[in-house]
């Protein structure tokens, strides 16, 4: 297209010369070259537009395409996000029908004691808690498990072994008065009293109770942990306590 302008010019040009020689270029010539010359400008700016905006649509398709890949990403991330959910969704309906299931086998089991308030079913979240009180397990300062210990735990131990999606956390508690002195010579304190009944009982649940060992984990807290205050004897009598917590595999 620049060559076709230039050799107009050079036309123009030498026919101006011509002109200025012999005086005979006809008007009508000059006329057509310059028609010719200005279609060819026009051409020209027409052909830088269509240019500009063919650059222009590319550059718009590009940042579409941008758009559109940045979107997908999106909502991919949204769909794992959501199947994640969904996961989490149906594994606590699970968890909550287990442990359902689980309460009202022993509610039914322990009905008893539940209704002479020496052991409580407590739900936490998604843990239960079974909250044996004061003498039910244990003799007043000792560490081994009594005779109607022994039976209550059994009863547990016989449906807690079919069911293992629940892992087993038994917590030892105490109140705050000090261990007399024929004690201290098997505890130093109430945190070893506490301590060595959590073991006591997990090492019944496995040895008598047939429970998978895996499952267990035991642990004393003294008196650190009170549920009433330690001033009064029906508060004491409830912070002397064994705590067996189900905690639903994940």
């Amino acid at each position: 297209m620049h060559k076709k302008k230039l050799l107009i010019a050079l036309c123009l040009i030498s026919l101006s010369i011509l002109g200025s020689g012999s005086g005979c270029v006809s008007k009508m010539k000059y006329m057509e070259l310059e028609t010719s010359l200005h279609s060819a400008e026009k051409q020209t700016a027409h052909d830088k537009k269509k240019i500009k905006e063919l650059a222009d649509a590319q550059s718009r398709y590009e940042y579409q395409k941008t758009i559109n890949m940045q979107l997908a990403g999106r909502i991919e991330k949204l769909e794992l996000e959501m199947k994640k959910k969904q996961s989490v969704i149906k594994l606590q309906k699970e968890i909550i029908r287990l442990l359902d299931d689980t309460k009202k086998t022993i509610e039914t089991s322990l009905k008893d004691q539940i209704a002479k308030q020496e052991i409580e079913v407590v739900n936490m979240e998604d843990k239960l808690k079974v909250i044996f009180i004061d003498k039910i397990l244990f003799d007043s300062g000792s560490s081994n498990i009594n005779d109607s210990g022994k039976k209550l735990l059994l009863r547990m131990a016989g449906f807690l072994r079919d069911n293992k999606k629940q892992n087993i956390m038994i917590e030892g508690h105490t109140d705050n008065v000090p261990l007399k002195a024929r004690l201290k010579k098997r505890f130093t304190g109430n945190w070893e009293l506490s301590t060595a009944r959590a073991a006591a009982i997990a090492r019944f649940l496995q040895k008598k109770g047939g429970l998978d060992p895996k499952r267990l984990s035991a642990c004393g807290y003294s008196s650190y942990r009170p549920v009433a205050p330690n001033n009064t004897k029906k508060g004491r009598r409830q912070n002397r306590r064994i705590e067996i917590i189900l905690v639903p595999m994940q």
